[in-house]
């Protein structure tokens, strides 16, 4: 299976926010591998088993790895074997990103209400309260403050959100490449197909009854229609007078 290079930049990138760069190494001996023995891990690191430890359990806080343990029968102590999950990894990256968006969105509506200051001398900025806290004097050089350049400013930071925009969409579509569809299983088909059946045979049922009690009130009338019509052909019978 050919290595995913975008992923494998994203998964790097989640692992160094989290553990630092120097443990950015762990996905490449990681990824595509299952129940890796965490001295493999440590000797490919370069690294003591400690060191090695602390970065899996930093990444296994965040749920990005998960271990199974096997115990040595004969030294009685237990061995990890960890398994990068990629889903998982991606998912926590995802959230970074959003709240990364959501705090350039902040910095640009900050920029546009209020006005900073700088000093180019020492590279310091601030906000208008805070350089007048100081006098409007740097509290390193004690030089005087310059207006910031805030047309330049939103330019970078609105680059920046472009840039983070950019990462989220092939971020998320990346995500969604991996995550497994719902599968329908045949025997829950099987049993929303009969439902309907079962509902249609009740239906056709339902409108047979109807028909017939119709058929039924039909026929009754036709009854008493006949009953009444015989009723008037038939002749009065003559009273007998009394003598």
């Amino acid at each position: 299976m050919k290595k995913d290079e975008n992923l494998i930049v994203f998964l790097k990138t989640i692992v160094r926010r989290i553990a630092g760069k120097s443990a950015e190494d762990i996905i490449d001996i990681l990824y595509q591998k299952e129940n890796v023995n965490e001295f493999k891990i440590a000797e490919k690191m370069k690294r003591n088993i400690n060191e090695v430890r602390n970065i899996l359990y930093k990444l296994s806080s965040f749920n990005l790895i998960t271990s199974t343990r096997k115990k040595d029968k004969r030294k009685g102590w237990y061995t990890y074997f960890w398994t990068l999950d990629v889903e998982k990894a991606l998912g926590t990256l995802l959230k970074f990103k959003e709240q990364e968006m959501k705090n350039l969105e902040h910095l640009v509506k900050s920029r546009q209400m209020k006005q900073f200051y700088f000093c180019e001398a020492d590279n310091i900025e601030m906000s208008e309260e805070t350089a007048l806290h100081h006098n409007f004097l740097c509290p390193e050089c004690n030089q005087l403050l310059q207006p910031a350049n805030e047309e330049k400013k939103l330019k970078e930071i609105n680059t920046r959100v472009d840039i983070a925009k950019k990462e989220y969409d092939l971020l998320k579509s990346k995500l969604d490449e991996i995550t497994p569809k719902p599968v329908i299983k045949a025997e829950k088909i099987k049993k929303v197909k009969k439902k309907k059946v079962k509902k249609k045979k009740v239906k056709k049922a339902e409108k047979a009854k109807k028909t017939v009690k119709k058929v039924k009130k039909v026929h009754k009338l036709k009854k008493k229609v006949k009953a009444k019509a015989k009723s008037k052909k038939k002749p009065k019978k003559a009273k007998k007078k009394k003598l």
